[in-house]
């Protein structure tokens, strides 16, 4: 397997994975950092626990968390290590077509709502990185979806308008 071209699957030691991972984590650790300058908290008389910070804390907080291992493995790589992530060139499609679906369901969410958005985005998402099986196109999205709606509307307490499709 010292030929590039044989190697059918991702390198699981190549510090491209790394080296992104790492990027994503100082990226949120900034972010994290410079929060409360980035979004107005003065007007809001939320608990932290459902003020507007929680989610972007969370988020970013996981981020930086998930990098660490990456950041390490950066710095102190294995022996067997390579910058050589797969023999199958560089994904154009998927390239070209996540950032439509990031757009597409930033969008939903004023004409189809969060929970068709969500589901969609997933589904799509998954088709498009070829699995095919039906419980990951179907049951992981409909799980997904339901954490995501729960979470929003019943533990942070955040609603969205009604979708301009119930709108008639």
């Amino acid at each position: 397997m010292s030929d590039k071209h044989e190697i059918k699957h991702a390198n699981p030691k190549s510090r491209v994975h790394d080296l992104l991972m790492s990027i994503i984590g100082v990226f949120a650790a900034v972010l994290l950092f410079n929060l409360n300058s980035a979004i107005d908290t003065k007007g809001a008389t939320y608990p932290f626990y459902k003020g507007p910070t929680i989610f972007p804390i969370l988020v970013l907080s996981i981020m930086f968390i998930f990098s660490l291992p990456a950041m390490r493995r950066l710095l102190l790589p294995p022996p067997d290590n390579s910058w050589y992530l797969d023999g199958k060139g560089i994904p154009y499609k998927p390239m070209r077509i996540f950032p439509l679906l990031a757009v597409f369901f930033l969008g939903g969410f004023a004409f189809i709502g969060l929970e068709l958005s969500v589901f969609l985005f997933l589904f799509i998402s998954l088709y498009m990185l070829k699995h095919r099986s039906l419980f990951k196109l179907l049951v992981i999205p409909v799980i997904y979806t339901i954490i995501i709606v729960y979470l929003f509307k019943y533990v942070l307490n955040i609603y969205f308008p009604t979708p301009l499709m119930f709108n008639f």
